[in-house]
């Protein structure tokens, strides 16, 4: 309940607000629950973290880890295809790679094919900085029944190729030299036939983090050390709504750098003052650009209130009509990189994959008479068919107060969840604001709800007209 005059402010999120890479802490499901929480087993601080960098490109990501499961049981290779106890294979026609910290020492893993998938593949990889003298392929997943090409070495690289057929995976674990302080393993994929998405796996094997490669580019791993990729909140064409522009002609795009969304964890994001175009390079184009290390370089910039302002030629971005992300990268300072996307719709046409929101507000308790802020709610259903990870999702009202779902929090298909106003202890059922003022006008109001990528997945006005 809270009258038109309250006086707690809050800002408005706009726009493709929360636009990032990504990253989600760690979850186990709740026994008997269709909530996941974040486990109190997540990876600690000392743990062994990388650095993933397609060209331009780089990611922080976290190994996946069981408990004191080897990397071979991990895997649990069946006859045909891998079985790991976690939804690693989706039914698509994906390349996985991904690290696995197992009780001594990590291994790099690859996963190809799915057992829901109706025809085979091939992936022939080459490989630099796997050191037969420190490690060794723990797991050969062969379903075909031949030998796959483990062994050879030329001058320091080793060149695998799986073959899989339908129905079927195919893959392998190099265990060894993944724990060393300073290493750097080079992937190149020169082959890739029955594959659509070639991607890197990272996190907590029950919520996974999924980067999407580009699969004609090498792809590098090493010890993130203390480096770090932080978040930008980037906005593309800020003054476009759609931000439509000709991908071949020599017009300029306006790409803002805003200062973190409110509520967010500074330490993960970038602040558009530590921006420094002038003696670091702020590159900006389409993913599979960036990928191969080329970029557009910003014609000119500006900063004006507290978000900075960068102009880029369209044609030297080098989008095409199939482009769906326009990405911005680069360093602010020696150990700190940032990367930050935004949508984009070259010439028209709108490439995002938009399923419709699984999420849906099942009931508004504005008005709570006398039973004080906890009694004031609204609740949430997850109304698909599928679990839905609502982690890092933010929910506000029309004025932009505005409240970040922990981490790792997923609702299962046909549960509920309600968000209440007060104070109180988090549970599978409920989660607490801890406001001290009211949210919700009784006599109407809005309901927004945004994913981690700033995309608007449900917006709800009561009273219904």
């Amino acid at each position: 309940m809270r009258s038109s005059n309250s006086d707690e402010s809050g800002v408005d999120v706009g726009r493709r607000e929360f636009l990032l890479g990504g990253g989600v802490l760690s979850a186990l499901a709740l026994a008997g629950t269709g909530v996941y929480m974040t486990s109190s087993d997540s990876k600690s601080s000392d743990e062994q973290t990388y650095l993933l960098q397609q060209g331009y490109l780089r990611y922080e990501v976290d190994p996946l880890s069981v408990g004191g499961t080897t990397v071979e049981e991990f895997y649990d290779y069946q006859d045909t295809s891998a079985d790991p106890p976690a939804n690693l294979i989706e039914d698509d026609d994906a390349s996985r790679l991904f690290v696995y910290d197992g009780p001594v020492d990590a291994s790099l893993v690859f996963l190809h094919g799915s057992p829901d998938v109706d025809h085979g593949g091939t992936a022939r990889f080459a490989f630099s900085g796997l050191s037969r003298d420190q490690g060794e392929w723990a797991v050969r997943d062969d379903p075909r029944r031949v030998s796959d090409d483990f062994e050879p070495w030329d001058g320091g690289n080793q060149v695998v190729e799986w073959q899989w057929g339908k129905r079927t995976t195919d893959g392998g674990a190099f265990w060894g030299v993944l724990d060393r302080q300073d290493f750097t393993i080079s992937v190149n994929p020169k082959i890739f036939s029955g594959v659509d998405s070639w991607r890197f796996l990272s996190g907590d094997p029950g919520d996974l983090d999924r980067y999407e490669l580009v699969r004609e580019k090498p792809a590098k791993i090493k010890p993130t050390r203390d480096r770090q990729v932080k978040q930008a909140n980037v906005e593309i064409m800020p003054d476009s709504d759609p931000n439509e522009f000709d991908p071949y002609a020599n017009e300029d795009l306006t790409v803002a750098v805003k200062p973190p969304p409110d509520g967010a964890d500074d330490s993960e994001w970038i602040d558009p003052d530590d921006l420094d175009p002038g003696n670091y390079a702020v590159n900006f184009g389409s993913r599979e650009y960036l990928a191969g290390q080329n970029a557009a370089q910003p014609q000119q910039y500006d900063r004006s209130g507290g978000t900075l302002f960068l102009v880029y030629k369209a044609k030297a971005a080098k989008f095409t009509l199939e482009s769906a992300h326009g990405y911005l990268v680069g360093k602010a300072g020696e150990k700190t990189f940032f990367r930050g996307r935004d949508t984009v719709r070259p010439g028209g046409f709108d490439n995002v994959d938009s399923d419709p929101p699984q999420l849906v507000v099942s009931d508004i308790h504005a008005d709570p008479g006398d039973g004080g802020l906890d009694e004031e709610y609204v609740a949430f259903e997850n109304d698909g068919e599928e679990p839905l990870d609502i982690g890092g999702w933010t929910i506000r009202d029309d004025d932009g107060h505005a409240f970040a779902v922990p981490e790792g929090f997923t609702l299962d298909a046909g549960e509920t969840i309600r968000l209440h106003t007060g104070a109180g202890d988090t549970t599978e059922t409920a989660l607490y604001w801890g406001r001290s003022s009211a949210v919700w006008n009784d006599a109407g109001d809005t309901i927004v709800v945004l994913d981690a990528d700033a995309t608007e997945v449900l917006t709800y006005t009561y009273p219904q007209e």
